[in-house]
């Protein structure tokens, strides 16, 4: 009969990138070409993600003045009404 192992499974989950990198890493030397590649093109892909989110980002802090000022400009008139009828 044949023994079967009484150990638990395994319990630690990997990343699938990660899982991914770790199998290649075993592979010839054209995959460390595809793989530089693949790190280049993610890079060049999270660029341009930080820069159009730093640009949202910007277009938010700029409606955010607007906003701010239009609701001081608001208060400003309530007061000046409130001090003309006092």
């Amino acid at each position: 009969m044949a023994r079967q192992s009484g150990g638990k499974a395994r319990t630690k989950t990997v990343p699938a990138r990660a899982r991914s990198l770790r199998g290649n890493a075993a592979k010839a030397g054209g995959t460390l070409q595809q793989r530089l590649a693949a790190v280049e093109r993610e890079r060049d892909a999270l660029r341009g993600e930080l820069k159009r989110t730093e640009a949202h980002v910007q277009r938010l802090e700029e409606t955010q003045a607007q906003v701010r000022d239009r609701i001081s400009w608001a208060l400003d008139s309530l007061h000046n009404i409130l001090d003309g009828k006092g």
